[in-house]
């Protein structure tokens, strides 16, 4: 009995032996395991010169060719890692990971290039610009280039020297490049230069705006700094007086000229009076032109006589010509004929004054200085809005280069009378009273213009001549009311 069971657990013993060893073969034979290293980031690292390298690391993985193919990680595995990179120097280098257990081991390779992106960096010693003239050679004041990996590369640096520029360049042994430059900064002692248009002495005549005849700058370094000029100082065209104006200008190294022109603000010399031989009457005609003043022309032309018109600026144009080609002298009356505006002030009369001499100016290509004030001089219209106005503008405009034409002859057509007849008649009654008669009718009236013929025909059968007004003609200035 003993012996049969001896024999039973030797029997079981044998199987647990045949089983183990057929486990044996099917798990480590027949199913194979191979080790995994997988990089921890790229297989290929580039490093900057200067910098040092930090090891990403590897990991492991074991896998069964038939089991266990998914995979795991052995607790007795063993990780090695060598290398030939030298951080301080360019180059490519490898590092080799290799770990092992008792089922696998594996290996991989890293590649590490050590690179040099960084441009060399070049440094100018400053210039001192009072060692430097114009008409002297400039003389270097040093420079420096320097690279991270190749140290001290100033020999390297190639510099081209041009009239007012100096470059440097460099190249260092990874082929990065670097360049500075350095303009010549020339001791400029020289100050711009101001030209001022019309002089420093300006004369210019009383009663019209100071307009600035122009100025320029120079300057033998910057060039044109017209732009840059400051100009300080007022003229009063109102009052006779010498006014500074001032011009400033600097260049950009700080050189300042300043320059003063003086403006004399004159007065015009009124023109000598010279009063006709004989006879004369200078007819005179305000407010137009109008859709009557042709009519009056062919009958100022069929008598030969000659007449002045004080027109209105706005009026039509081709009209003013043709006073003008007929050879009849024409002179400023108003723009706007409103006195509310025209008398608010000295400034307000001017504007008025110089628009309506420019307006016959572009009209008629005349320069003309004539003028007769709206109301004449000695309205008292003016007293509403600016006491004392006439008695300064009466001489204003005198010096301002104008003569003012009053008249000693009324027609009596802006508002004594609409006839025709009675028109007549007060000019003729009132020629009679003097050799010399200056008359005041308006060509806006057609009653005023159908008059004329009348007019013309008793005086040329009576002598008179009938004459233009020029700047030397009689006047026949009014007492003045303001």
């Amino acid at each position: 009995m003993k012996h049969k069971k001896g024999l039973l657990w030797l029997l079981i013993f044998g199987l647990v032996v045949v089983l183990a060893a057929v486990a044996w073969l099917v798990l480590f034979r027949v199913n194979r395991f191979t080790m995994e290293l997988t990089l921890k980031g790229e297989p290929k690292l580039t490093l900057e010169y200067g910098q040092s390298y930090q090891e990403p690391g590897v990991t492991a993985l074991v896998r069964g060719s038939r089991f266990f193919r998914e995979g795991f990680v052995p607790g007795d595995i063993r990780f090695a890692a060598q290398s030939d990179l030298v951080e301080d120097k360019l180059g490519c280098y490898t590092v080799t990971y290799s770990a092992q257990s008792l089922l696998a081991s594996g290996k991989v390779s890293r590649r590490i290039q050590v690179v040099d992106t960084q441009p060399p960096v070049i440094t100018l010693t400053p210039d001192d610009p009072e060692d430097l003239t114009e008409d002297a050679p400039y003389t270097e004041a040093g420079f420096r280039a320097w690279d991270n990996y190749d140290g001290d590369i100033t020999d390297k640096v190639v510099r081209v020297e041009s009239p007012e520029l100096v470059t440097y360049a460099v190249v260092d042994s990874s082929g990065n490049p670097a360049e500075a430059e350095r303009k010549i900064p020339y001791w400029d002692a020289i100050p711009p230069e101001i030209t001022l248009n019309g002089g420093e002495n300006y004369r210019m005549y009383l009663g019209k705006p100071y307009s600035e005849p122009g100025f320029s700058a120079l300057d033998n370094d910057d060039g044109d700094l017209t732009a840059q000029v400051a100009v300080s100082g007022q003229v009063d065209w109102r009052n006779l007086g010498v006014y500074p104006i001032t011009y400033t200008v600097s260049d950009s190294r700080g050189n300042e000229t300043q320059i003063t022109r003086k403006v004399e603000v004159a007065a015009h010399e009124p023109p000598d009076t010279v009063y006709p031989e004989g006879k004369a009457i200078y007819l005179t005609f305000d407010d137009g032109p109008s859709a009557y003043t042709p009519r009056l022309l062919d009958v100022l032309d069929k008598y030969n006589a000659k007449a002045t018109f004080f027109v209105i600026g706005t009026k039509d144009a081709e009209t003013m010509r043709e006073i003008v080609r007929r050879g009849h002298s024409i002179g400023s009356h108003s723009i706007t004929h409103n006195y509310a505006q025209v008398y608010a002030d000295p400034d307000a009369y001017f504007d008025d004054l110089w628009a309506t001499q420019k307006a016959i100016y572009d009209n008629t290509g005349v320069l003309s200085w004539l003028m007769r004030f709206p109301g004449g001089s000695s309205n008292e219209v003016s007293r509403r809005t600016c006491v004392g106005l006439m008695t300064y503008l009466t001489g204003a405009v005198q010096a301002a280069g104008f003569q003012y034409f009053d008249w000693n002859v009324y027609s009596g057509d802006a508002g004594s009378t609409t006839d025709t007849a009675q028109v007549a008649e007060n000019v003729i009654r009132g020629i009679q009273e003097q050799p010399v008669s200056l008359v005041l009718q308006h060509d806006i009236h057609r009653y005023s213009v159908d008059a004329v013929e009348t007019i013309l025909k008793f005086g040329t059968q009576n002598g008179y001549r009938f004459l233009a007004l020029d700047m030397s003609s009689p006047a026949f200035h009014h007492d003045l009311n303001n």
